[in-house]
Protein backbone atom coordinates (compact mmCIF):
# COMPACT_ATOMS: atom_id res chain seq x y z
CA UNK A 1 0.00 0.00 0.00
CA UNK A 2 1.24 3.26 -0.77
CA UNK A 3 2.00 6.01 1.57
CA UNK A 4 0.83 8.40 -0.20
CA UNK A 5 -3.18 8.48 0.16
CA UNK A 6 -4.41 11.26 -1.82
CA UNK A 7 -1.75 12.64 -4.42
CA UNK A 8 -4.25 15.58 -5.26
CA UNK A 9 -4.62 16.74 -1.75
CA UNK A 10 -0.79 16.41 -0.96
CA UNK A 11 -0.27 18.32 -4.10
CA UNK A 12 -2.55 20.95 -3.07
CA UNK A 13 -1.06 21.32 0.60
CA UNK A 14 2.70 21.42 -1.28
CA UNK A 15 1.47 24.65 -3.07
CA UNK A 16 -0.35 26.28 -0.61
CA UNK A 17 2.94 25.93 1.79
CA UNK A 18 4.99 27.29 -0.95
CA UNK A 19 2.25 30.23 -0.74
CA UNK A 20 2.78 30.68 2.62
CA UNK A 21 6.30 30.68 2.48
CA UNK A 22 6.09 33.67 0.22
CA UNK A 23 3.36 35.37 2.02
CA UNK A 24 5.33 35.50 5.65
CA UNK A 25 8.67 36.04 3.62
CA UNK A 26 10.30 32.68 4.87
CA UNK A 27 11.95 31.00 2.05
CA UNK A 28 13.48 27.98 1.56
CA UNK A 29 11.29 25.89 3.59
CA UNK A 30 10.70 22.15 2.78
CA UNK A 31 7.12 20.30 3.70
CA UNK A 32 7.31 16.85 4.62
CA UNK A 33 3.89 15.16 5.42
CA UNK A 34 3.67 12.57 8.36
CA UNK A 35 3.85 9.07 7.74
CA UNK A 36 2.23 7.00 10.15
CA UNK A 37 3.70 3.06 10.80
CA UNK A 38 0.02 1.85 11.45
CA UNK A 39 -2.37 3.73 9.82
CA UNK A 40 -5.55 3.79 10.48
CA UNK A 41 -5.23 1.56 13.34
CA UNK A 42 -4.81 1.03 17.01
CA UNK A 43 -5.33 3.47 19.56
CA UNK A 44 -4.79 7.13 19.00
CA UNK A 45 -1.37 7.61 20.53
CA UNK A 46 0.07 9.81 18.73
CA UNK A 47 -1.61 13.10 18.06
CA UNK A 48 1.27 15.39 16.75
CA UNK A 49 0.15 17.82 14.40
CA UNK A 50 3.32 18.82 13.11
CA UNK A 51 7.22 19.30 13.83
CA UNK A 52 10.17 21.45 13.30
CA UNK A 53 14.02 21.38 13.93
CA UNK A 54 15.26 24.70 14.35
CA UNK A 55 18.51 23.62 13.10
CA UNK A 56 16.86 22.49 9.99
CA UNK A 57 14.60 24.14 7.08
CA UNK A 58 12.09 21.32 7.23
CA UNK A 59 8.30 20.92 8.36
CA UNK A 60 6.46 17.94 9.14
CA UNK A 61 2.99 18.42 9.20
CA UNK A 62 0.27 15.57 9.88
CA UNK A 63 -2.24 15.53 6.06
CA UNK A 64 -4.27 13.16 7.29
CA UNK A 65 -6.66 12.56 10.53
CA UNK A 66 -5.09 9.68 12.96
CA UNK A 67 -7.78 7.14 12.93
CA UNK A 68 -9.76 7.41 9.91
CA UNK A 69 -7.10 8.64 7.64
CA UNK A 70 -9.08 11.36 5.93
CA UNK A 71 -7.40 14.65 4.41
CA UNK A 72 -7.13 17.24 7.22
CA UNK A 73 -9.25 20.75 6.22
CA UNK A 74 -6.68 22.90 4.55
CA UNK A 75 -7.37 25.64 7.10
CA UNK A 76 -5.79 23.81 9.83
CA UNK A 77 -3.13 22.54 8.00
CA UNK A 78 -2.28 26.78 7.45
CA UNK A 79 -2.80 27.22 10.82
CA UNK A 80 0.07 24.40 11.66
CA UNK A 81 2.41 25.36 8.80
CA UNK A 82 2.25 29.17 10.10
CA UNK A 83 2.93 27.59 13.72
CA UNK A 84 5.85 26.01 12.71
CA UNK A 85 7.36 28.63 10.99
CA UNK A 86 6.80 30.96 13.34
CA UNK A 87 8.91 28.75 15.83
CA UNK A 88 12.38 29.54 13.58
CA UNK A 89 11.00 33.30 14.23
CA UNK A 90 10.64 32.93 17.76
CA UNK A 91 12.93 30.30 19.07
CA UNK A 92 12.34 28.84 22.45
CA UNK A 93 13.68 31.05 25.17
CA UNK A 94 15.28 30.32 29.23
CA UNK A 95 12.75 33.19 30.28
CA UNK A 96 12.70 32.86 34.61
CA UNK A 97 13.72 30.66 37.58
CA UNK A 98 11.11 28.66 38.76
CA UNK A 99 11.68 26.44 42.49
CA UNK A 100 15.73 27.21 41.34
CA UNK A 101 15.75 26.00 38.27
CA UNK A 102 15.84 27.81 34.90
CA UNK A 103 12.70 26.91 33.02
CA UNK A 104 12.50 26.58 29.10
CA UNK A 105 9.46 28.34 27.89
CA UNK A 106 8.82 27.52 23.94
CA UNK A 107 5.14 28.79 23.51
CA UNK A 108 5.81 32.06 25.08
CA UNK A 109 3.72 35.46 24.58
CA UNK A 110 6.16 36.83 21.90
CA UNK A 111 5.64 33.53 20.19
CA UNK A 112 1.75 33.85 20.07
CA UNK A 113 2.01 37.77 19.31
CA UNK A 114 3.79 36.45 16.34
CA UNK A 115 1.79 33.25 15.05
CA UNK A 116 -1.45 35.61 15.62
CA UNK A 117 0.07 38.06 12.62
CA UNK A 118 1.11 35.41 10.62
CA UNK A 119 -2.19 33.78 10.46
CA UNK A 120 -3.95 37.77 10.16
CA UNK A 121 -1.55 37.28 6.74
CA UNK A 122 -2.49 34.43 5.46
CA UNK A 123 -6.28 35.33 5.96
CA UNK A 124 -5.27 38.66 4.01
CA UNK A 125 -3.97 37.06 1.02
CA UNK A 126 -6.31 36.55 -1.80
CA UNK A 127 -5.21 32.73 -3.16
CA UNK A 128 -5.07 31.86 0.81
CA UNK A 129 -8.10 33.40 1.96
CA UNK A 130 -10.50 31.01 0.55
CA UNK A 131 -9.40 28.38 2.46
CA UNK A 132 -9.81 29.85 6.09
CA UNK A 133 -13.26 28.91 6.88
CA UNK A 134 -13.76 31.40 9.12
Amino acid sequence: MSDVLDPKHEALVDHLFQRACFVLKMPGFVLRPLRRRSRGRGKLRMLRLGYTKLSEKQITVDLYTPRTMKPRQLDAILRVVCHELTHHLEPPKIWHRWFGRDIRVIHHPDFWKKYKSGVELLKRDEVLSEHFTS
